[in-house]
């Protein structure tokens, strides 16, 4: 073989690895630097998060199962494709967790063999009915079409969210309609710099209804890195994907978890970040085939 034969096929390799990136999309280039950190996030949720399609194993100390814990992981499995787990979630809610009333169907804040039914409030009730759409239109499961057509018309609960939980309620809205109108989505990634920016001058403690830095922040972080993959933002993708993963960091590395919702919403992100990221991204110790 000719001396020049190695170094050619160098530079081929290099020439063919700049042809690959530059045929990626601006959303795959931007996220590119973060993905394995991303991986690695995902890989350490998945193993520690404590998502589970048993619902006695969702039971807080108190040995109480809150709709708030459930329905947030109804909403992940179904995404995931998860059939057997989400089934056995949802027959669970199906069974124990709402009431039939002649006005329809009214889905339970919390369960417990000896506790009298409480109504969910508002945003346990519309994460619990995005789950249930999704249920249906991944898994095709009739039943959770069956069970959201029911539904008791909703009512005002009167709570008033701290800012950064109403501009996640506000984010998850917009996704709920940004395949047909994107413009709610671009509207709540605009403002977030400024709800979030104000929230960090607002003492927090044991009273305080948001946590900024803790579990409210994670899941506006997590849910503004979907709008922003939604709406083909890759500068607002990364800046949030980013801000949540830092956020994780110390959780991680003190081998912690955030609470079974949130934990939920991250993964849903770093699913949708590894469908939007680089298609050539190999996680670390995969082995390439042909």
């Amino acid at each position: 073989m000719s001396r020049r034969g190695p170094i050619s096929l160098v530079v081929a390799a290099l020439l063919l690895g700049g042809a690959c990136a530059s045929h990626q999309t601006r959303m795959q280039r931007a996220l590119d630097a973060s993905m394995e950190r991303a991986y690695l996030t995902g890989l350490y949720l998945q193993t520690v998060a404590g998502i589970s399609g048993t619902p006695s194993r969702l039971t807080r100390n108190d040995g109480v199962v809150y709709l708030s814990d459930v329905a947030p992981q109804m909403l992940f499995l179904a995404e995931a494709g998860d059939t057997a787990r989400y089934r056995s979630l949802r027959a669970f809610v199906a069974d124990k967790m709402v009431r039939r009333l002649a006005t329809g169907v009214v889905p339970g804040r919390r369960y417990r063999a000896d506790l009298r039914f409480e109504d969910a409030p508002a945003p346990t009730r519309r994460v619990l009915g995005r789950a249930l759409i999704a249920g249906w239109e991944r898994l095709g499961d009739t039943t959770s079409a069956q069970l959201v057509a029911q539904f008791a018309p909703a009512t005002d609960d009167g709570a008033t969210l701290e800012p950064v939980d109403a501009l996640v309620s506000e984010c998850d809205e917009a996704l709920d309609v940004v395949g047909s109108d994107p413009a709610p989505a671009r509207a709540v990634l605009g403002k977030a710099r400024g709800v979030l920016a104000s929230a960090r001058q607002v003492p927090t403690g044991p009273t305080a209804g948001s946590r900024l830095g803790g579990d409210s922040e994670l899941k506006a972080q997590a849910c503004l890195a979907r709008a922003a993959i939604a709406v083909n933002d890759p500068d607002a993708a990364v800046r949030h994907l980013d801000r949540m993963l830092d956020l994780l960091k110390p959780i991680v590395r003190n081998a912690g978890r955030p609470d079974l919702s949130t934990s939920a919403d991250v993964l849903r992100t770093l699913s949708a970040v590894r469908a939007a990221g680089p298609t050539s991204y190999l996680p670390p110790g995969t082995v390439a085939r042909p």
